[in-house]
């Protein structure tokens, strides 16, 4: 069993951003996994699947941002470029400072505050589900 599992809480009630956050819990989940079974190998490829979320979802997620006026816009993308910055410091330390317990903290800690606070912030600005229906009926 999954050490943790998406619920409605974590949702920013976009299925594709949520659909992509529910990949980061899998990467959690993943170095958890990691960890119980003492198998730092699985580091290397843990850090590249890291950096192919991010590349995808900051995107995703900036598109959004950008086509909905998030005020905030240019801290939420910081934020993103200092995941980026974290995700390269692993990979260069891998084989030297890097352990699996590290990037399991780090992506925890994405989850509770990048997540669950930082993304919670934009909700506001995404259209509703419904009214998103609602404009393509009216297309």
């Amino acid at each position: 069993m999954a050490l943790m599992q998406w619920d409605e809480s974590m949702s920013v009630g976009v299925e594709e951003l949520d659909m992509q956050h529910q990949k980061l819990i899998d990467l959690i989940n993943e170095a958890y996994a990691g960890i119980q079974m003492h198998d730092e190998h699985i580091m290397t490829d843990l850090i590249v699947k890291m950096r192919d979320y991010a590349n995808l979802h900051f995107s995703t997620e900036e598109g959004y941002l950008k086509k909905y006026n998030y005020p905030n816009f240019e801290e939420h993308k910081f934020h993103h470029v200092k995941f980026n910055t974290v995700v390269d410091g692993f990979q260069k330390k891998q084989f030297e400072k890097t352990n699996l317990s590290q990037i399991f903290l780090f992506l925890s800690r994405w989850l509770a505050t990048h997540i669950m606070e930082e993304d919670k912030q934009y909700v506001r600005y995404m259209p509703k589900p419904e009214a998103a229906v609602d404009q393509e009926s009216q297309s």
